[in-house]
């Protein structure tokens, strides 16, 4: 026995099977250890490969442009640990993945978890805030600003509970960052008092985006003085003379101002405010918005989408549709009339046609008196130059949506729209407030397809019908093959 082992140990066969086991060994010693030197590396310089469609996992060119000209020193404590954060699912470490490349970006962002039960003495430098462990702080040498976990992300909530529908992780942490930057603060003043429409879906964008809103009510209250965005969301009762008087102060003032109004077409007639607005050379017609191109439609023929015509407010919106559900058509008293101009950002096209609220059973399209296109956002500008004609002078602007819903919360939550991106090109245009950063929200795994009606249809005929008969043709061809074999 032993003469064996001997001879298998001096064997041939066993001397290269041993130097065969041995080099196997030292690769895999080799790449076990550059593996873990590349991961020391990866970790050190953030070294990270999205492979996802969305990219979802890095930061968009417009991110990356701002941090690398960031001029101040920030730091960011995320008030937990970061296996903590990461553990809650795939959108918290998406928004973890966003929030570590500021720091990997900018020499002069810093980056720390803290662990408030390990250091419970951290909230005491902070005195201020009310901290926990979903804060994000953000930290400069002389503003500090809180951030909640649950505020990176689009929440819906149904019947069945709430859900996280998208990330806008790095639409906050770079809109908080800019926003840190700016010596000024845009104040928007949304007016109440006559019966106005809902308008939370707008001011939680706004405040979302550093804008700082104020409710008002106009019959009883002087408007602010550091406003200068006015919203009238789809008011029910008319303004008194008085209150136009107090719109029209505001607007012809030495400011550039903006009002903004949205038409519903549950209002009633409010000879005032169309008076008021026909001066600014703006109908809004009555009757409703009716699509007949089912290519422009979202889920009905009063869900219509809407042209642009110009890129300045659009350029925001990432090529998605925006949606214009329930509107009124608008139309112009003149294009331009002394200092005042009027223009068409938004229309609805040829295909679109007005319906009138009345319309009997039977109704249908081609009934229809007036056909499109309409203008579905209309834009009335006044300007006053000073003396020297080289400087600019004051602009006020009237704006005025085809429709309130255009500003519904599902509408401007929804990330394959660009509702929301609108609404925030527009304002950030006319109100030079650099603090809307419109970057698209990120929805991970699988997303809807933001197809149109008439997709709809394409696709149920194609899958429901099409296909079913191309496999029973061709399983009877086959059939028939091979029983005459």
């Amino acid at each position: 026995m032993k003469q064996k082992l001997v001879s298998i140990w001096k064997s041939r066969v066993f001397r290269q099977g041993s130097v065969a086991t041995a080099i196997t060994a030292l690769v895999v010693a080799i790449i076990v250890a550059l593996n873990l030197f590349v991961g020391v590396l990866a970790e050190r310089h953030q070294w990270r490969l999205d492979l996802t469609a969305e990219q979802a996992f890095v930061l968009t060119q417009e991110s990356r442009d701002f941090i690398a000209q960031l001029e101040m020193d920030l730091a960011i404590y995320v008030l937990t640990p970061e296996t903590g954060l990461t553990a809650a699912g795939e959108y918290f470490v998406q928004a973890n993945e966003v929030i570590r490349q500021y720091a990997a970006l900018s020499p002069r962002i810093t980056l720390e978890y803290i662990d408030l039960t390990r250091d419970p003495a951290f909230a005491a430098r902070f005195p201020q805030f009310q901290l926990n462990a979903q804060t994000i702080l953000l930290v400069t040498e002389d503003r500090v600003e809180t951030l909640s976990v649950f505020e990176l992300f689009n929440i819906e909530t149904d019947v069945f509970g709430s859900r996280i529908a998208s990330s806008r992780a790095e639409q906050m942490m770079t809109g908080l960052i800019l926003f840190m930057t700016m010596d000024r603060q845009v104040t928007v003043s949304v007016l109440a008092g006559f019966g106005e429409s809902d308008s939370s879906g707008l001011v939680s964008l706004l405040e979302t985006n550093r804008y700082r809103v104020v409710s008002q009510n106009i019959l009883t209250e002087e408007i602010h003085p550091e406003a200068t965005i006015l919203v009238i969301n789809s008011p029910t009762r008319d303004y008194p003379e008085d209150v136009i008087a107090k719109i029209e102060r505001f607007l012809l003032g030495e400011r550039d101002v903006t009002l903004v109004y949205f038409a519903g077409v549950h209002q009633p007639p409010l000879p005032n405010l169309e008076m008021f607005l026909a001066d600014w050379g703006i109908l809004v017609l009555p009757g409703i918005v009716y699509q007949t191109d089912l290519n422009m439609t979202w889920g009905g023929p009063y869900l219509s989408a809407v042209h642009y015509t110009e890129d300045v407010f659009a350029r925001h919106t990432f090529d998605f549709f925006s949606i214009m559900p329930n509107a009124r058509p608008l139309d112009f008293l003149f294009h331009q009339r002394g200092a005042r101009t009027v223009s068409a950002p938004m229309i609805f096209g040829e295909s679109a046609v007005l319906q009138p609220l009345d319309a009997q059973n039977g109704w249908s399209p081609a009934m229809s008196e007036m056909p499109g296109p309409f203008a579905a956002l209309a834009l009335s500008q006044d300007e006053a130059f000073t003396g020297d004609y080289d400087e600019a002078g004051r602009v006020s602007t009237v704006a005025v949506f085809a429709s309130r819903d255009f500003v519904d919360v599902n509408m401007l939550l929804n990330p394959h729209i660009g509702n929301a991106q609108y609404i925030l090109g527009l304002f950030e245009g006319l109100s030079e407030h650099m603090g809307g950063v419109a970057i698209a929200p990120t929805v991970i795994g699988a997303t809807p397809l933001p197809i149109t009606d008439f997709q709809t249809i394409i696709y149920g005929v194609l899958f429901v019908i099409v296909l079913p008969l191309v496999v029973v043709f061709a399983g009877g061809v086959i059939f028939i093959r091979r029983r005459h074999l």
